[in-house]
């Protein structure tokens, strides 16, 4: 059971275990009691405070010229809150908070004014810190927007993690003329990526210009680089410039540069060197001024270890490599890519909007994408010839999208398979829709020509 115990209480006991301040002062504003608090904070024994004026002992700016304890006592307000810079005996200013309240004797009668004196810098320093943490949280904010503003960069576009740190080695490598050699699997937009830097770099005002090693047969493709004189070959009725001319302070962008023969890799390793070459059948020698960026699908590695590809100069094209995650590992990526490509397809159709319906955008999510985002964007744009309408939906998609026996549940036939029959009735159906011009067969799919005649070789298919 709680027994109440009775206590005596001493009011200047009280006042001098209280962690605040106190201060007592009569009618002419002269200090009459201080507490240890009180003593700690100015830095002065009451002994000493006793009797002197309070602006003496508080010291600050703001009672130099009038103490507010004046209007207090003159207005007989009971509590008045301020804050000041109180300046102690060593001449340290402390931010403090005070409450004037007036003190009365028994009878009423007002007899002076208790001083109330809190240091706030525990407070300040926490609101300080609670600033800073403001100042973080919109700092990391203002990082996530970037980030989100990031999703497209250029024309590629990426929200995931794995582009995002591509979209950054981007804007690293843009700044400077490093020789930059982009890896991926075919569909995934080295081609793309390249273009980006160039349109980032500070050569954005001089010209791109693509090669594509493997389209052209090892003469023409050595005149294509560096140029033909007059009468260096059958045909060559005049002097022809290369594409490393064409480029002079842009870039070239050496496309399937796995695919160069054993002799030009020695020519174009003299240019990654010197910058400076000969045309064909030439022996002027040329300079220019031109940053190289490479893209291949093969591994070049492996192709050094096996001597068809010259190990100095995969260590010349290798200086920064950039690696372009195929679309099955970025699935997140599949919808602002949807998106992105039905803009494109709508303005090329003048159509107003074309859309996707919940259902085919759930196909499309599920699918491997062999072809990565060339594969996407060809389905896309088949569905819509075949929907004929604005909205694109499972129906529309191509046969080989989201159709496999693996999603019945049934044993599947190997993924090189599945791919290698959605590669030819892909060929087929760009032979039937370019009317059998191969150069606009091979343009449509992405790949060279040479790239073609091997794959209707390999799948016994006839233009």
């Amino acid at each position: 059971m709680y027994r109440s115990t009775t206590w005596s209480f001493n009011v200047a006991d009280i006042l001098r275990s209280m962690s605040d301040a106190i201060v007592t002062i009569d009618a002419e504003e002269r200090i009459t009691s201080m507490n240890a608090a009180a003593e700690a904070l100015t830095g002065l024994p009451e002994v000493e405070a006793l009797g002197k004026r309070c602006g003496e002992v508080i010291r600050n700016d703001v009672w130099s010229t009038r103490s507010p304890l004046k209007d207090v006592l003159e207005r007989g307000e009971t509590v008045v809150h301020f804050n000041v810079a109180l300046e102690n005996r060593a001449g340290t200013r402390i931010p403090v908070s005070i409450c004037a309240s007036l003190l009365k004797n028994e009878a009423g009668e007002l007899i002076g004014v208790i001083l109330s004196i809190r240091d706030i810098r525990p407070v300040l320093g926490l609101l300080d810190a609670l600033h800073r943490s403001e100042e973080e949280i919109a700092r990391q904010e203002g990082k996530l927007r970037t980030l989100q503003r990031r999703e497209r960069l250029g024309e590629m576009i990426g929200r995931s993690a794995k582009m995002q740190e591509v979209f950054n080695l981007i804007q690293v490598v843009a700044k400077s003329d490093v020789t930059v050699l982009i890896q991926g699997e075919s569909g995934t937009g080295k081609a793309l990526l390249a273009s980006t830097i160039h349109g980032l770099s500070h050569r954005k005002e001089g010209p791109f210009v693509t090669v594509s090693c493997a389209t052209l047969p090892e003469g023409l493709l050595e005149s294509e680089l560096f140029g033909h004189v007059k009468g260096a070959f059958t045909g060559a009725i005049k002097d022809k410039p290369g594409r490393f001319e064409l480029a002079h302070r842009g870039t070239i962008f050496l496309d399937e540069v796995g695919e160069i023969s054993p002799s030009i890799q020695v020519k174009l390793l003299r240019v990654l060197q010197e910058q400076k070459f000969e045309r064909v059948g030439g022996s002027r020698t040329l300079s220019v001024d031109v940053r190289v960026i490479a893209a291949t699908n093969r591994d070049l590695p492996r192709a050094v270890q096996e001597g068809r590809f010259r190990e100095d100069l995969f260590y010349r094209l290798h200086v920064v490599p950039i690696t372009v995650p195929p679309l099955r590992v970025r699935k997140e990526d599949i919808p602002p890519l949807v998106n992105h490509t039905l803009q494109k397809l709508a303005a090329k159709m003048q159509s107003e909007s074309l859309g996707l319906s919940s259902e085919a955008m759930d196909v499309l999510m599920e699918h491997d994408w062999p072809g990565n985002v060339r594969e996407l964007e060809n389905a896309l744009q088949f569905a819509l010839v075949r929907t004929g309408g604005d909205t694109i939906s499972p129906q529309s998609l191509p046969s080989w999208i989201g159709r496999g026996s693996e999603r019945a549940g049934r044993p599947g036939k190997p993924l090189e398979k599945i791919v290698e029959e959605r590669e030819r009735e892909e060929i087929v159906r760009r032979l039937v829709q370019c009317q059998g011009k191969l150069s606009n067969v091979a343009k449509a799919l992405g790949i060279g020509r040479t790239t073609l005649w091997r794959k209707m070789k390999r799948y016994h298919i006839t233009a």
